[in-house]
C-alpha cells in the first residue's frame, strides 16, 4: 500500500510540484484508491496529481477529515463526482450542503466507525470542539492512521482507535502542533510512542518541533516532502 503527499507547503525534490497551504494524501493498494482531503486550491491539487502520476478520475472514495477550507477547497476541481465522500458528524451540515452544491451527491456522514473498503476504515471524533475524522489503513506494514489536522489531539485519536481494537503503528498527516510550546509537543510525541506508534510522518500543521522530537525518539525515519510516495 502507498501514500502519496499531493498537497502540503513542504519542499519537493520532484520538478513541477507546487507547494500550497493545506493537505491532501492519495492512498492506493489492493485495487482500492482513496483521496484523503484535497488541499485548498483545485489548480494546485490537479497539477501535483499530474506530476505524481495520480489519476483523480478513478477514485473509489474521498475522505474529508474536517470542514476547513485548506482541506476541502481542492474538491471543486475533482473530476470524479460520483464517488462516495465521507465527512465527520458534528459541524457537517454546511459541508454536506456545499458538497451537494458542487456536484457531489453521494455524501456519507460518519458518526463513529465505518468501513470504506480495501482494509480502510473511517473513525469520527464528533465529541471534539472541531469535529474531525481519521482514516485507518490495514496493510502488511502495520496499521496506519491518516490525520488531517488532529484538532481532537492526535494522541487522543490514537488512543480512541486503540480502545476500539485498532493498534496504530504509523501516523501520517497534520498534528496541529506548530503553534504549541515545546513541552507540549514533546509530551504528545512521547505519548504517541507510549501508545505504540513506531513511525511518524508529520505534515501540514505539525511544526518543526514535532519533526525534531520525532527524530530524537526514532519515530521520524524519512524526511517529509511534497509529492513523495511512502510505502506502508
Amino acid at each position: 500500500m502507498e501514500v502519496i503527499v499531493l498537497y502540503d507547503d513542504l519542499p519537493s525534490s520532484i520538478k513541477g510540484c507546487i507547494r500550497g497551504f493545506g493537505l491532501s494524501l492519495f492512498v492506493q493498494g489492493g485495487g482500492f484508491r482513496i483521496l484523503f482531503d484535497a488541499g485548498s486550491s483545485p489548480d494546485v491539487l490537479l497539477n501535483n496529481a499530474r506530476v505524481a502520476g495520480v489519476d483523480l478520475k478513478s477514485l473509489d472514495a474521498v475522505v474529508v477529515s474536517h470542514a476547513h477550507l485548506d482541506h476541502t477547497g481542492g474538491l471543486r476541481g475533482l473530476p470524479a463526482r460520483n464517488v462516495p465522500v465521507y465527512v465527520p458528524y458534528g459541524q457537517h451540515r454546511g459541508l454536506v450542503s456545499w458538497l451537494h452544491s458542487i456536484g457531489f451527491e453521494n455524501v456519507v456522514v460518519v458518526r463513529d466507525l465505518q468501513e470504506v473498503g480495501g482494509g480502510a476504515y473511517v473513525m469520527a471524533y464528533p465529541e471534539s470542539t472541531i469535529s474531525e475524522q481519521s482514516l485507518l489503513l490495514e496493510s502488511p506494514g502495520g496499521l496506519t492512521m491518516l490525520v488531517g489536522c488532529g484538532h481532537p489531539g492526535v494522541h487522543y485519536m490514537v488512543g480512541k482507535a486503540a480502545s476500539r481494537g485498532f493498534k496504530v503503528e504509523r501516523v501520517v498527516g497534520g498534528l496541529h502542533l506548530s503553534d504549541q510550546p515545546e513541552y507540549k509537543v514533546r509530551g504528545v510525541v512521547m505519548e504517541l510512542e507510549r501508545l505504540g506508534v513506531r513511525e511518524l510522518i508529520p505534515l501540514h500543521c505539525s511544526g518543526g518541533a514535532t519533526l525534531e522530537y520525532g527524530r530524537l525518539l526514532g519515530l521520524v525515519r524519512e524526511e517529509p516532502a511534497l509529492c513523495k510516495t511512502y510505502s506502508i
